[in-house]
């Protein structure tokens, strides 16, 4: 089951998913300054069931999983807020100790930077930058993207606003909204014992050509390098360093409050374990109402590129349009939010899904995700579950992943909370039956999110 393109998108995940910290949504009266985020204590344990078979008579890297794995973390955020413009920065740091294989203990860090600018009544410009160091211990706890919209939306308007119309006030969802859903299982499974390096550096221009009509110009590139890896060769994996490019422009145009209309191109290059060049165009729909919410988008990938294949030969890929599409609905009501999510790509943001340089094989990436929560409001208790399928190329034609999570969390006092997750990951091809994975585990966590209270004042800065 171990295969390049899950390891380079392990890294690659991090750092999208960590890129927009930098951005952080504030109020009429915030004017920045220092401030801690959270700080947090994780631990948990995890049981692997091998498969009945092993190839060359090498255990899967998979079972350096099966251990009692404890994290700590922090975070600090700088803001500062101007008339026309906001910047932001953010430092998280951690480490993760292991029990049984201590050799893996690690630390982590990520540091991003971000810039937004109103020049006039029209435009709109947007920067960031992020840098990430870390281990596949602190890989494999990413949440999924719904969750992570679910999570982070402050109301109903804001979670329907940022999925199915592009209207989110909230920095920080806009840009997770960017992003295929992703899985904790492929994240990290094959990223054991290894620590990555990856850099992102993104830019966006919005120019609003009326009240109902706005322009998107949007671009993005990312590298990602091995730093080291265990002293095990058996389990060790070399990685080699991967690149990806993005760039593209988009319209939205608002046919009434509640509906939005999108056409969107973009080109995608990719580069490293994985190769593949690809157009994509696609329109959309989305609509939001009391209760409910939907977007849907189809279009076509095309290929038009020259890659090279394997063995460094060139070669010209398939000219044959690839369908791709999404499909999200989402449901608040009362106590209970919902948000399921389909996608079919000829391959994801990390490139998986395009030309694998060792084997050539390729093929489209399909995904599964939902997140669902429940909580009475007023009480300290909360409910949540995801869940996760996805089917994308592999070792032997076709890897299928699912995973899921059950959680029971409460509040203690105003800046404290406990949760508690089960946690159920199962991977592996139908091309070789014999050939899977199962990972079951037990998380417990500890978040102290302090009141917001500035270190250093804007106004002391000046």
């Amino acid at each position: 089951m171990n295969s390049f393109p899950r390891l380079r998108s392990a890294a690659i995940a991090l750092t999208l998913v960590c890129a927009p910290r930098a951005a952080i949504a504030q109020t009429n009266d915030d004017k920045g300054g220092v401030t801690v985020r959270q700080v947090s204590v994780s631990t948990g344990y995890a049981a692997v069931q091998l498969p009945p078979i092993t190839l060359g008579g090498y255990l899967p890297i998979d079972i350096l999983n099966a251990d009692l794995i404890t994290s700590a973390a922090g975070e600090i955020e700088w803001r500062r807020v101007t008339p026309h413009t906001t910047y932001g920065a953010a430092l998280f740091g951690g480490y993760t100790g292991r029990t049984r294989y201590s050799r893996l203990n690690a630390p982590n860090a990520d540091l991003t930077f971000g810039v937004s600018h109103v020049p006039g009544t029209r435009w709109r410009l947007g920067a960031g930058v992020a840098n990430t160091i870390t281990s596949s211990d602190q890989l494999a706890a990413q949440p999924t993207r719904p969750r992570q919209l679910v999570d982070g939306a402050a109301s109903f308007d804001d979670l329907a606003g940022t999925v199915a119309l592009a209207r989110s006030p909230s920095p920080d969802l806009a840009q997770a909204a960017l992003f295929v859903p992703i899985t904790q299982s492929l994240a990290g499974a094959d990223a054991y014992g290894t620590t990555l390096m990856a850099s992102n550096v993104r830019a966006d221009v919005i120019y609003l050509n009326s009240l109902r009509l706005a322009t998107h110009f949007r671009g993005a590139y990312t590298a990602v390098q091995q730093l080291s890896t265990n002293n095990d060769a058996a389990s060790a994996l070399s990685f080699p360093d991967s690149k990806t490019a993005r760039a593209g422009v988009g319209v939205t145009y608002d046919r009434s409050e509640r509906t939005q209309v999108t056409a969107d191109v973009d080109w995608s290059q990719t580069a490293g374990a994985s190769e593949d060049k690809a157009l994509l165009v696609t329109l959309g729909y989305g609509w939001m109402g009391r209760k409910w919410f939907t977007a849907v988008t189809a279009g076509a990938a095309l290929h038009p590129f020259r890659t090279s294949a394997a063995g460094g030969t060139s070669e010209t890929t398939s000219r044959t349009p690839t369908l791709i599409a999404t499909a999200a609905v989402g449901y608040k009501f009362s106590t209970q939010t919902l948000l399921v999510e389909y996608s079919r790509a000829p391959h994801d943001e990390y490139g998986n899904g395009g030309r694998n340089t060792a084997t050539g094989f390729q093929g489209s990436v399909q995904s599964f995700v939902g997140a669902w929560v429940w909580s009475v409001p007023g009480s300290r208790w909360t409910v949540r579950s995801d869940f996760t399928m996805v089917q994308r190329p592999g070792n032997f034609s076709y890897i299928n992943a699912w995973f899921a999570t059950a959680g029971l969390g409460r509040q203690i006092g105003t800046n404290v909370r406990l949760s508690g997750e089960l946690l159920f990951d199962r991977h592996g091809s139908r091309g070789f039956e014999g050939f899977h994975l199962t990972r079951e585990g037990v998380r417990l966590n500890l978040v102290w999110t302090p009141s917001r209270r500035r270190v250093v004042s804007s106004d002391s800065e000046q």
